[in-house]
């Protein structure tokens, strides 16, 4: 009986092993997939959208100090944003992984043009996302976004 534990737990791990390239396979191409939806609903300015690419409790950061919490927050942020500003944002996926609790971080960079306020902006910077797995769909819990200049 103990020799069958142990080689159910070897085998248990040996296919946990083997499915994690899998795994990162699937996490990158719905990391780009979840991208290319950002970008898509942000120059349409569908705030909609991108409030249903966050949990209810996420957080988004930005590098000056801005910090909003909660959906409720980070969509009046967005409705704000949107009011004041014509944008257009382009972002460049740059990688994926999961880590040991289940989420997955994707990171990558972006560059917005158009006009704030009136005035012609050209901006670029990088993000770090935590996404979790809700139901079958992968939502940011954790949006941190870094301008550069």
């Amino acid at each position: 009986m103990k020799n069958l534990t142990v080689l159910s737990l070897v085998f248990l791990f040996t296919c946990t092993i083997l499915s994690l390239p899998l795994q990162a396979q699937n996490l990158e191409k719905e990391a780009k997939a979840l991208t290319k939806k950002y970008v898509k609903a942000y120059n349409k300015k569908d705030v909609a959208t991108l409030a249903s690419m966050y949990t209810n409790d996420a957080v988004r950061t930005f590098s000056d100090g801005r910090k909003y919490s909660g959906i409720a927050e980070i969509t009046a942020a967005m409705e704000e944003e949107f009011a004041v500003n014509d944008l257009t944002v382009s972002i460049e996926h740059g990688s994926s992984e999961m880590n040991a609790d289940g989420t997955a971080t994707i990171k990558g960079t972006y560059q917005l043009v158009g006009t704030a306020n009136g005035q012609p902006v050209t901006l670029s910077g990088s993000y770090n996302n935590t996404l979790t797995m809700v139901g079958k769909k992968w939502l940011m819990t954790n949006s941190s976004i870094m301008v550069d200049n």
